[in-house]
């Protein structure tokens, strides 16, 4: 099982770095072409891109590889009717979110293009669901061959964008391409003909499963944004122009392991059923691995991140070094809290990042009003970092309530984490004597996440509780 999950994780991973690279590698073309005004007011096509997700993801991608019944085709052609609707709706929303998005963001001048991002959720309802369902047998090619090639298409298209508006626009032209891409590339190398059947019953089921993700995905649209929203809204568009690039290069590796951690983690898990023992030893390696990536990605931005933003981007951007440690904590932080989100969808529960997100987003009116009073962007980002890290610890709580993931481990890991990012905070924004105490504190941190991986050595924890039914109750 170890050996089929790393072929498969390998699969995804280098499918997902030529996606987030390729998106990277689009914006740093980006901000080259553009003047840094430009390119914070393209930016807002990313926020607003957000949004369209946010109204349109109920999830279907994880539900037809949590639902037993996706084998059956007259299912799967119902969750494609249900996707059709839901888009359709999404539409009608962003139809109606583009103009009062632009006043709120002070760029009135930019609704027309905002609408125009209303064809994009039209684009994806005709997605085909069989390049996720058969993820749920341990085939990911479909899905790999739709993260390598859609991005690039989408990268190319910034040339011709830029050539025929020479400004912002060419970011909007980039995303339609590329959303186009992915859609159509998904009806290509599937086994299960493309069907549409609209079922009331399916509709139960998807509104069941999705509505707790609609409602963290606006959660998740806060978080993402709120930050870039308040740094344009107080310190104008030169601004958010740095700020993003400093967001894109922290956030780039992060939603790179995230979206292979909830690619290869779920299906496992899923398949785990009620086995409490493999459920628990699945979960507590993938604590244990994302600690050690979270860590390795503030080290690696610690050490790295200041050159890199440089060579990428530009002198223009350098304001933003400052930032770069402590938005790779924050982002770090965010990929951690993910595994127990996941595990709980193994069990069905898509609630986990609602609840958590709660507490999250209390962090923004909090950034605002400290951005406010200050005046200053490393308190915004402190108080983001701070809401994280509680979020984080109450997805252990959860995860441990409702479906059966033991806490000990992950809060175990979370308190070594969070010691080892505020002495790097302390030591690089305050003190550089704090940085003393970051090797002992890592050392401590690696102990306990090697305690978590399925070594020879490692003898079964003792908080491996008793059986579960497959809702987790014990």
């Amino acid at each position: 099982m170890t050996v089929a999950i790393i072929r498969s994780g390998m699969i995804v991973l280098i499918a997902n770095i030529v996606d987030v690279l390729t998106v990277l590698v689009r914006n740093v073309i980006l901000a080259r072409l553009l003047p840094v005004e430009e390119f914070g007011l393209a930016a807002t096509f990313a926020i607003l891109m957000t949004m369209v997700e946010t109204f349109q993801n109920v999830g279907l991608n994880r539900l037809v590889v949590q639902h037993p019944d996706v084998d059956d085709a007259r299912f799967l052609a119902g969750l494609h009717g249900a996707q059709i609707l839901v888009s359709a709706a999404a539409s009608g929303l962003l139809m109606l979110f583009a103009w009062p998005f632009s006043l709120v963001m002070g760029t009135g001048e930019l609704a027309p293009a905002y609408l125009a991002l209303s064809l994009v959720p039209l684009v994806n309802a005709f997605t085909h669901l069989d390049v996720f369902r058969v993820q749920r047998h341990g085939r990911f090619g479909p899905q790999a061959l739709r993260a390598l090639l859609s991005q690039p298409i989408g990268l190319l298209a910034v040339l011709p964008g830029y050539w025929w508006f020479g400004d912002h626009r060419a970011a909007l032209v980039a995303i339609i391409a590329q959303q186009a891409a992915a859609a159509a590339l998904t009806h290509i190398a599937v086994t299960t003909p493309y069907r549409i059947r609209f079922d009331t019953a399916i509709w139960r089921t998807v509104a069941a499963f999705g509505w707790p993700l609609i409602a963290n995905g606006l959660l998740m649209f806060l978080i993402l944004n709120g930050d870039r929203m308040v740094v344009l809204n107080q310190f104008g568009a030169a601004a958010l122009g740095w700020f993003s690039a400093a967001t894109m290069l922290t956030l780039t590796p992060a939603n790179l392991v995230a979206k292979s951690l909830q690619t290869v983690a779920l299906p496992p898990l899923v398949r785990a059923g009620t086995d409490a023992r493999r459920f628990q030893a699945l979960y507590d390696a993938f604590v244990g691995a994302t600690a050690w990536i979270a860590m390795a990605m503030v080290g690696g931005t610690w050490l790295l991140g200041a050159p890199i933003l440089t060579f990428l981007f530009g002198p223009r951007y350098l304001p933003a070094s400052t930032f770069l440690v402590a938005l790779a904590c924050m982002n770090a932080m965010r990929l951690f809290r993910a595994v127990p989100a996941i595990a709980a969808m193994a069990r069905g529960d898509t609630r986990n990042s609602l609840y958590t997100n709660l507490v999250r987003v209390i962090g923004v009116p909090l950034a605002f009003l400290a951005a406010l009073l200050t005046n200053q962007i490393a308190t915004l980002i402190a108080v983001g970092l701070i809401a994280e890290v509680a979020s984080a610890a109450l997805a252990g709580v959860l995860a441990d309530r409702r479906c059966g993931a033991a806490r000990r481990p992950f809060g175990t890991i979370l308190t070594w984490l969070s010691a080892c990012f505020a002495a790097i905070l302390i030591g690089t924004w305050y003190h550089g004597h704090a940085l003393v105490a970051l090797l002992p504190l890592t050392m401590m941190l690696g102990a306990q996440s090697l305690r978590t991986l399925p070594m020879p050595w490692n003898p079964a924890p003792s908080w491996r509780g008793p059986a579960m039914s497959r809702t987790g109750e014990r």
